[in-house]
């Protein structure tokens, strides 16, 4: 429910010529600052006026006709708010330099009358923006000045905390200050906004650093298995595990591996490593920490700014990076992270790939670094170049010589946590689709990935189904757990003890806790610390 009209009328106002406070930080005036023609003027008549002064003044005081006033007027408009002086130093030059005595209490008066206020009041901004949507509707952006300052209308807005709908209903267009001045900008006076910014620059370096490979190169093969094992994707890894440790209280072990990762996370700028700056965009989404986060992208844009001075800068991605770390200091994590995965959809979008009737979408195979760097990975950067559909993913295949029997059902899996999370796993035929894949695969040896990701499945496929009811008596909720053991089973057989094993564990305690079976969930918790151990350590990156 909105405020009501009596709270709109107090809430966040700014003061008025009647407040002591005329010097108070505005959305038109983010600091006070004083021009150069006050430095100029005589510093004898700027000093701060006297006790003693102030009452002589006060003893020559006189009423003034309204012509006479308006002589003044422009001085008082140039050296209070052009100047950015106090009152009470305006009087005094006034009565220095032309002789015009008056009362504060006359000055106000007429300070309100004339509307010359330094600060933006809550009626005024409202004002403002009723004028800036009119004027939107006929096609005009704007720009506003006050007092001869940008006004930032957002500032003012985000500040008060209240929505531009509150703040329309006080809009008088005629009580607009008269110092207020609105025109048209230029094009290049008017940045867009954060996120088109952000998407503008994405679109451009994508371009020449698309995420679609040639058809079957096996140049470009040679590629990825370079960027995969060399030094730039090794401190994405660091990074990664570095955020996931301090997401999980491991303060000491997490920083110290976020330090390490920050002597080499540089070498995602070179040229040829663009497919560590998308492992980045996946791998800081997955454990967003908002120290790491702010420091990471004022650390590249630092980087790039030495790399400039030597003549190595790539400018394109430098305006990512920029645009990256606007959006750390202004905005909220989350809305941060909302904005790397926006860049990872356009990826996706590149090759006009489908699924189930819906665009591919890279940000569902989540989480993303489930699939071993041991395993065969190259099948994920042709997936955004076929129409993919639920029911075909037991037999799915990608037509090529890339195919291996591993690649093939490493391909499958992928597709099914796809479904499972287009779907919010709450799809029956989720877990018949594993069920036949396992039932269709290789058993010697088994492809280990696949068989995971279909007991994982299942396991979140019933847990879904279940929601709502007594997990304590229900079917599909016991069925989840048996299934997410044998999840967590296979990977502690396959794949060493790590940050994936680790949250599969608790997962599987979280569950038999909602089960009310403490004995299981603790036997789970004191199997995930033991042998979980040694990824506190050493994660042998």
């Amino acid at each position: 429910m909105g405020k009501s009209t009596s709270a709109v009328a107090t809430y966040g106002s700014y003061p008025s010529p009647d407040s002591e406070n005329d010097g108070g930080v505005s959305a038109a005036s983010p600091e006070a600052e004083t021009s150069p023609a006050a430095a100029e003027r005589d510093a004898s008549a700027c000093d701060p006026v006297s006790a003693k002064m102030q009452r002589r003044a006060n003893r020559r005081q006189k009423s003034h006709s309204p012509e006479v006033w308006e002589d003044v007027k422009p001085h008082i408009e140039q050296l209070y708010l052009r100047e950015n002086l106090r009152l009470k130093d305006v009087m005094a030059i006034l009565v220095q330099q032309q002789g015009f005595h008056a009362s504060v209490k006359m000055y106000k008066t007429k300070l309100a009358q004339w509307k010359f206020f330094k600060n933006n009041r809550q009626i005024d901004v409202a004002s403002i923006l009723k004028l800036q949507r009119q004027r939107q509707k006929i096609g005009k952006d704007s720009t506003f000045r006050r007092n001869g300052r940008p006004v930032n209308l957002d500032a003012y807005i985000k500040r008060s905390g209240l929505p531009p709908v509150e703040l329309l209903k006080e809009a008088q267009l005629d009580h607009l200050p008269p110092t207020v001045r609105c025109r048209t900008p230029s094009l290049r006076e008017m940045p867009p906004p954060d996120e088109l910014r952000l998407q503008e620059a994405y679109i451009t370096w994508s371009t020449d650093q698309p995420f679609i490979p040639p058809s079957y190169d096996a140049m470009y093969l040679k590629d990825l298995d370079r960027y995969h094992k060399g030094e730039a994707m090794n401190s994405v890894s660091l990074l990664t595990h570095g955020c996931w440790l301090l997401t999980i209280g491991r303060i000491s072990e997490g920083g110290e591996l976020c330090r390490r990762a920050f002597t080499k996370i540089d070498l995602i700028l070179d040229r040829s490593a663009h497919f560590a700056v998308y492992e980045l965009f996946g791998a800081i989404s997955r454990y967003p920490d908002p120290g790491i986060y702010r420091a990471l992208w004022q650390y590249l844009v630092k980087r790039m700014d030495d790399m400039g001075r030597v003549g190595r800068v790539n400018q394109k991605l430098r305006r990512i990076l920029d645009a990256f770390a606007k959006l750390s200091q202004d905005y909220s994590l989350e809305y941060n992270v909302a904005m790397l995965q926006l860049t990872r959809r356009f990826s996706s979008e590149q090759g006009r790939g489908m699924f189930d009737g819906k665009p591919f979408d890279y940000t569902l195979i989540q989480p993303w670094d489930v699939l071993p760097m041991d395993e065969s990975y190259y099948h994920r950067y042709y997936l955004n170049q076929k129409e993919w559909k639920a029911d075909e993913i037991p037999t799915a295949t990608l037509d090529h010589s890339l195919e291996g029997v591993e690649a093939r059902w490493n391909l499958r899996a992928d597709l099914l946590i796809i479904f499972g999370n287009q779907t919010a796993w709450m799809e029956g035929k989720i877990s018949r689709i594993a069920l036949k894949m396992l039932g269709d695969m290789p058993q010697d040896p088994p492809p280990r990935y696949s068989q995971f990701v279909c007991y994982y499945a299942m396991a979140l496929n019933n847990r879904a189904l279940c929601r709502g009811t007594k997990a304590k008596v229900n079917t599909c909720h016991k069925l989840a757990r048996e299934y997410l053991q044998a999840a967590a089973k296979i990977q502690c057989e396959a794949w060493e003890p790590g940050k994936n094993y680790y949250e599969t564990l608790t997962l599987l305690e979280s569950w038999h806790l909602e089960a009310g079976d403490e004995d299981e969930a603790e036997k789970t918790r004191l199997k995930r610390d033991r042998e979980c151990h040694m990824a506190f350590q050493d994660l042998r990156l």
